[in-house]
Parts: C-alpha cells; sequence; structure tokens
C-alpha cells in the first residue's frame, strides 16, 4: 500500500506546468454594452465566438469569464463594484471601450451595438490574453484584481532607482500627462483622436535613455549650457525655470499647455525636464533659476523593454492586440506609483522622462496640425485630439495619413459622422 501511495504521488508531481499560453486560453474575457452607459442595466453580452445574449445588468453575467463593462467608473462604484470579482470598468485596458472600437473601425452606438459587439470582444479577449501570457500571470483570475490591466503589468515591471524625497517633489512638478487646449463648442462638429501606430509608437518611446539616480543640484543657473542642451549634449537636467510667453501668439501659447503639476495642490508647474526645455525654449522664453544634473543616461533596463512575446516575429507585433498590450506597457511605465510610505502618488524618473518624450512628440503633431488649419484641443499618450468640422472629415484624413497617424480606420467615422454637400447630392 506504502508503494502505491509513493507511486500515485510521483505521477501527480511529474504533471507538465501550463505554458502561459495554456493559462491565457483557459481565460474567458467577454464585454458588455449597455443600452444607456450611465444606467449599467440592460444590454448585450458577448463573448468571442458564442451568440450575444442580453442582460438585465451586471448581476446576469456569469462568473466563469471576465467581463468589462462600457459603463464608466463612477457609475460602477457606486453600484457595488466590490462585490462583482468578475467584472471591470470600461478603462480597464487603458482606455474606453468606446476608443478601442473608434481606433478600429467599430461602430457599437445604437442598433450597431450587436454586430460591432461581436467584433470587438475577439480584441478585448485577445489583448488580455496576451497580457496573461508574455508577463506570465499564472492565476488570471486571482493576477488580474486590479482596477486597470495598466496596474497589473506595472507590477511586472522592474520598478525606477528609488529617488530621494527632495527629487521626488521635483520630479512631480516635471511631470505633465496630458496637454489640454480650451476649444468652444462647434455645432456640427466631430471629436477625432488621431493616434501614432502603437507597436512603432512604443518601441520608439521605450528606445529612450533615463536618468541615473545620481544628481547634484547648482542653485543658480550659472554653469547652465544652453546650447549643449538644445544639443542633446549637456548632463540629463531637472530645470527650475519660469516660462515667458510674451510675443507668443495666444493660440501657440495655448497649444503648449505648460500647465501644473502633479502635485496634490496642483500648483502651477516650475520644473520641467530637459527634453521639455528644448521644444519650448524655441517658442517661448525660459528663465532658468537653478538646476540639477544626473551624472549620466542609461538605456531602460531589458525588464522595462516589451516583452519579447510581443516582439517574437513580425506578425505577432503587427496583431491589433499586440498594439493594445504595448499601449498598456507604456502606461505602466510612464505613470504614477502608489507609495504606502507617503500614502501618494509618486513620480519616478523613469515615468517622468518617458512622459516628457511622449509629450514632446505629440506636441509637434499638434503643432502641424494646428498650422494646417485644425482646432487641436489636446495631445498626449501617442495622440492627438480634433475638433473638426463634418463637412473637413476627409480633409483631416489626409493630413492624418500624411502624418504617419494610423488610427483611427475612418470608415465608421466617415459612415457615422460624413457629410454629404449639396454639390454632390445628385
Amino acid at each position: 500500500m506504502f508503494e502505491a501511495n509513493v507511486r500515485h504521488r510521483s505521477a501527480t508531481l511529474a504533471e507538465p506546468k501550463p505554458t502561459p499560453r495554456e493559462v491565457a486560453e483557459k481565460l474567458l474575457v467577454g464585454i458588455v454594452l449597455h443600452d444607456n452607459r450611465n444606467t449599467l442595466a440592460e444590454g448585450w453580452a458577448f463573448l468571442p465566438n458564442r451568440t450575444p445574449f442580453r442582460v438585465r445588468g451586471l448581476y446576469d453575467l456569469p462568473n466563469d469569464a471576465m467581463w468589462i463593462s462600457s459603463g464608466d467608473w463612477q457609475d460602477f462604484r457606486a453600484r457595488g463594484q466590490a462585490q462583482l470579482h468578475h467584472v471591470r470598468r470600461t478603462g480597464y485596458l487603458g482606455l474606453k471601450l468606446s476608443e478601442i472600437a473608434q481606433d478600429f473601425g467599430i461602430r457599437i452606438d445604437g442598433q450597431h451595438a450587436m454586430e460591432g459587439g461581436k467584433a470587438l470582444v475577439i480584441y478585448v479577449q485577445h489583448a488580455v490574453r496576451m497580457v496573461v501570457e508574455v508577463y506570465g500571470l499564472d492565476d488570471p483570475m486571482r493576477n488580474l484584481q486590479d482596477d486597470t490591466l495598466v496596474a497589473t503589468v506595472s507590477k511586472a515591471l522592474p520598478p525606477a532607482p528609488p529617488s530621494k524625497d527632495m527629487l521626488l517633489q521635483k520630479l512631480a512638478a516635471a511631470y505633465q500627462s496630458w496637454s489640454s487646449k480650451y476649444t468652444p463648442f462647434m455645432d456640427n462638429s466631430v471629436r477625432v483622436r488621431l493616434r501614432f501606430n502603437r507597436m512603432p509608437y512604443a518601441e520608439w518611446l521605450l528606445s529612450n535613455p533615463v536618468p541615473d539616480a545620481g544628481w547634484s543640484h547648482a542653485l543658480s543657473d550659472v554653469g547652465f549650457d544652453h546650447d549643449a542642451v538644445m544639443a542633446g549634449t549637456f548632463p540629463p537636467t531637472l530645470i527650475q525655470a519660469v516660462v515667458e510667453f510674451d510675443g507668443v501668439p495666444a493660440e501657440l501659447a495655448e497649444l503648449i499647455a505648460y500647465g501644473v503639476g502633479a502635485s496634490r495642490q496642483r500648483a502651477k508647474r516650475t520644473w520641467m525636464t530637459d527634453v521639455e526645455y528644448r521644444w519650448i525654449s524655441r517658442y517661448a522664453r525660459v528663465h532658468v533659476q537653478s538646476y540639477l544634473v544626473s551624472s549620466t543616461c542609461l538605456p531602460l533596463p531589458t525588464g522595462c523593454q516589451l516583452p519579447q512575446g510581443l516582439m517574437q516575429d513580425r506578425l505577432v507585433k503587427a496583431l491589433p492586440a499586440s498594439g493594445i498590450v504595448s499601449y498598456i506597457h507604456c502606461q505602466a511605465l510612464m505613470s504614477s506609483k502608489w507609495s504606502k510610505l507617503s500614502g501618494g502618488n509618486e513620480y519616478d524618473l523613469h515615468s517622468t522622462w518617458l512622459r516628457a518624450h511622449d509629450r514632446a512628440i505629440c506636441f509637434e503633431a499638434a503643432l502641424r496640425l494646428q498650422q494646417a488649419g485644425f482646432l487641436v484641443s489636446g495631445y498626449g499618450n501617442g495622440s492627438v485630439i480634433v475638433n473638426v468640422d463634418r463637412e473637413k472629415l476627409l480633409e483631416l484624413e489626409q493630413a492624418a495619413i500624411a502624418m504617419d497617424f494610423t488610427m483611427p480606420r475612418w470608415n465608421a467615422l466617415l459612415q457615422e459622422f460624413g457629410y454629404v454637400s449639396p454639390d454632390h447630392s445628385h
């Protein structure tokens, strides 16, 4: 009997561990498109390659799958989100379901929800499964309990070098995630988010070096070399500065949007990175008051680069889901990190510098669009938002293609908002 038990235990121990792909493929991910996303009640529920079905609300959803609702955070939390371990809000993938749909040219409004949901859920499940596989999450329903996939991926990445308290305050003051510009409401207009192709954009962003942890503080502008900073030959620098917009056209000053810092007090920004200094000083006067220099700039650690599972071959890199996961990965690096010690969000060297590179390239695209006569309302995260008259949608599409924006896919936008002029109606 003893020998039989030993044999039985050996057989059990010898069972092969499932591969990351096998673990991922067991995870079912569905979406719910509510008839009214503000009530989170009736709507259509979708699982890939299954017949859609009606639900009366979130409590109707089977708990053998993870579900992403089209409802927003405030409504979701108010309806007892904590009791629904298998349901997530619309921004779970770092983007709202409606944004992902628009990027891929899928309509999910009104009567289009049925067909649109069938297409959208395939992208969503593939992206969540890909996160499980490439980051090696061996127990998905337990590993994916964070509010967003960005938070989950953030835990899988190596931390940035720790910063001293003094530096943390300056990094928070230099951090700006989104730049918005006041745009008045226009009748007959469409709000379009133009987005760079996510995978090449992520590769470019992560190729930028970040400062080392050792810093020295100069308490005045003595020794600051403007020309060397502009040429990129000065050491990585955090700059305390006053920005003057005298003589700068109002539209350009608004677009630069040198706004408030990320601190709790939301005070006007007084610090910037050398990355931001390089482009802002081309358009405005930047008065340097003091600065900190790091000893060197280094490539991001290997663990912070895109996972090999996304980069293994050209076909995988081209998948829509790979683009979504690369976007989530970048957001994880660029976002603040919660600190138990301070009881608040902190901004590290990686997040502050990568965010500065993101803001710089998005500003250049926003400026080109503004100069071409389009009304820009915001930029960041590899994208620019434009409010455009419906009659100019085709013109915007041509400008976007010329500037290497690859999303949104335009057919659905033109079907929903397209304008036929009287001259072409016959």
